[in-house]
Parts: C-alpha cells; sequence; structure tokens
C-alpha cells in the first residue's frame, strides 16, 4: 500500500490539519460569497481609472487570481503591488484594495499609509491587526476575514470578495455564476483528489509521488495559468518544504527553453508539468507541445494538467486545486508537517531587531 493511501500515515504527517482546509474548501468558498455580497461598501466606483491590490504571500493570490480571471473583462487596469512602496499612477482616481490576512504585514502597512496619503479610495481585507486599526480609525470599507486560518489556506477570502467588490462598482462582471460552477468543481474534486482518493485514482497523490526528490518545474501560460503555476510554485515551498521552479508561455520560449539545452538543466533532476486550458491561445497550445518535445529531449519527464470545468474561474480554481493537494502529499512523503513556515517567522523576528 502506498503511504498516500494509509490514512493514518496522511493524518500523522499533517499534524496542523492542512488537509483539512482544502477538502473544507467548498465551505470556505460559500463563506466568502457570502461576505462579497453582504459587505457594506462606502466606496464609489465612479471615475475610478485603476485598481491596486496590496498585499504579500498568502494574502496577494487572491489579487494575481482575479487579475488573471478578469483580463479580458476588466474595465480598468489591475494591479498586484507586493512590496512597500505604490506606483507612481496611485491617487485619487485609484482603488486601492489592501489586503493582509493578519492585518500586520509590514510591507503592506508601508504601501496603506502611502494610499491614505495619496488620497486613493480605499478597501481593507483583513482579520484585524493594525490594518484594522487603522481602517476602524479612518473609516475605510473592511472585509472583515475569519481567523484560524494559515493565509495561503485562505485563497477564498482574499479572492471571491475582490471578485464581488469589483462587480459591484461597476469595474468588473457579477462573479455569481462563475462561482456557483467554481464551488461545483472544487466538490468533485474533493472527491477526486482528497485523502480517501487511493493514489490509482488520484491525480494529485500521483504527481507527489512522481516529484518526490525531484525540482519541480510548473509552465502556465499568460494571462490565466501562469497565475495558478505561481500558486503551485509557492504551496511547494510552503507546504513541502522544497524550491520549485516557474515560467509562462509564450514568454519563456524567447529566452528560458535555450536552457534546457545545456548540459543537465536543474541537475537533471527536473520533473516539468504544463497547466493546460481550453483557453489557451491556439499559438501558445502549439508552443507547448514543442516546448514539451524540447524538454523531454534534454532528459527530463514532462506531464501535463488539465483544467475542468464550465467557467475560466472554475477551471483556474480545478488546477490551483491539483496543486494544492500535490504540496500536501509531497510534505508527507518528505516526513515534514505541512502547516509550520519556520523560515518566514525566523525572518519576521530577526526584522524586529533591525
Amino acid at each position: 500500500m502506498s503511504t498516500l493511501d494509509d490514512r493514518e500515515k496522511l493524518n500523522g504527517g499533517d499534524p496542523g490539519g492542512m488537509s483539512a482546509h482544502l477538502e473544507g474548501f467548498s465551505d470556505q468558498l460559500r463563506e466568502a460569497v457570502r461576505m462579497g455580497r453582504e459587505t457594506p461598501l462606502k466606496v464609489s466606483g465612479e471615475g475610478v481609472g485603476s485598481v491596486a491590490v496590496v498585499g504579500m504571500g498568502g494574502s496577494a493570490i487572491g489579487g494575481s487570481m482575479a487579475a488573471g480571471h478578469l483580463a479580458g473583462s476588466l474595465k480598468v487596469p489591475l494591479s498586484v503591488v507586493r512590496g512597500y512602496e505604490l506606483p507612481g499612477y496611485v491617487g485619487r482616481s485609484t482603488l486601492v484594495y489592501v489586503s493582509s490576512y493578519s492585518g500586520n504585514t509590514e510591507e503592506t502597512l508601508s504601501a496603506y499609509a502611502e494610499a491614505r496619503a495619496r488620497g486613493a479610495r480605499i478597501i481593507t481585507s483583513t482579520t484585524g491587526g493594525e490594518v484594522g486599526r487603522i481602517a476602524a480609525q479612518e473609516g475605510h470599507d473592511v472585509v472583515n476575514v475569519p481567523a484560524g486560518y494559515p493565509p495561503r489556506a485562505a485563497l477564498g477570502f482574499s479572492l471571491v470578495p475582490l471578485l464581488f467588490v469589483l462587480g459591484r462598482l461597476g469595474l468588473a462582471p457579477d462573479p455569481s455564476g462563475d462561482l456557483e460552477d467554481t464551488i461545483a468543481v472544487v466538490e468533485e474534486g474533493v472527491g477526486r483528489l482528497g485523502l480517501d482518493a487511493p493514489t490509482e485514482r488520484n491525480e494529485a497523490k500521483d504527481l507527489a509521488q512522481w516529484f518526490h526528490e525531484h525540482v519541480p518545474v510548473v509552465y502556465g501560460t499568460v494571462p490565466g495559468t501562469s497565475v495558478v503555476a505561481s500558486r503551485w510554485c509557492g504551496q511547494l515551498a510552503e507546504n513541502s518544504k522544497v524550491v520549485a521552479h516557474t515560467n509562462e508561455l509564450p514568454e519563456m520560449n524567447h529566452n528560458e527553453i535555450v536552457g534546457w539545452s545545456g548540459s543537465r538543466p536543474m541537475g537533471g533532476e527536473a520533473r516539468v508539468v504544463f497547466l493546460r486550458d481550453k483557453d489557451d491561445h491556439a499559438r501558445v497550445a502549439r508552443r507547448i507541445e514543442i516546448t514539451r518535445d524540447e524538454i523531454a529531449s534534454a532528459g527530463a519527464e514532462v506531464r501535463e494538467v488539465v483544467s475542468r470545468g464550465a467557467t475560466k474561474l472554475g477551471r483556474l480554481m480545478s488546477l490551483v486545486q491539483v496543486g494544492d493537494f500535490v504540496s500536501l502529499y509531497l510534505a508527507v512523503l518528505a516526513g515534514v508537517d505541512p502547516t509550520p513556515v519556520a523560515p518566514i517567522d525566523r525572518l519576521k523576528k530577526a526584522l524586529t531587531r533591525l
């Protein structure tokens, strides 16, 4: 029996309960839909010329997912700011969506201060902390996010209310229909990918075994699946405690593809996944086929993961879900607890001493 089919070993390898967050994700999405619909908004969308989503790590991924999902339907530009400083264009006609799960992320607090100084229209998303305190003091709109999740396991709360905010302000379509499909896709995905699905019929368990003791490389396409590829690498880093690599097509066809012609790329240890979606540009789909052959000729094993779902958002989330479960199972195989992120904790402590 595979380790990944032994429920006792799975539970023992996940003392922090990451699997519960993954298997309960559809409930999180439902709660996030309610929040998105019911959160009071004082901010107006009239005259908004740009949107900046400010956040780091798990608090920022919702902004990136929104940008990828809405690339063809947003009425104004949307950028995701991962750092201390805002772009120069941010001003009174910019909607700044400040996302900090803890409410104490120092980069986000710095950018939040800049947004206030420039007179931007501000909405915050947080469990509390300093962001919550400032928002209450200054009367900014607040999406009150439930506590008790690792930020990376709270993707529904960082993405869904943002989609509703953009829809309610007239900057993007109403996401309700897309989210109905997304929730159905996620529920079906738990049956295929969850702990009780055997390895022989479980794509995530199979991929985790394939990645084990190799270097994961995940390629996506612009504008949608490249965001998911980045999510995979973030999850593999935090949950599985491995360094993974990502890039996007068609850009990597103009540079990185040449690296695969060298001697033993990535030490000969790479295992490569292409994320595929039916909306991939026809020429990009052909580029994937050619690139896959180039990489295989370098001696690396290559696989594809194909999205599922009727809507673009549902399909993107189906790919996210595979990567999330892969990261959980790879952690179990490596004998590491998926939940703690000790290096991040040490970094934050070191920064407080500066």
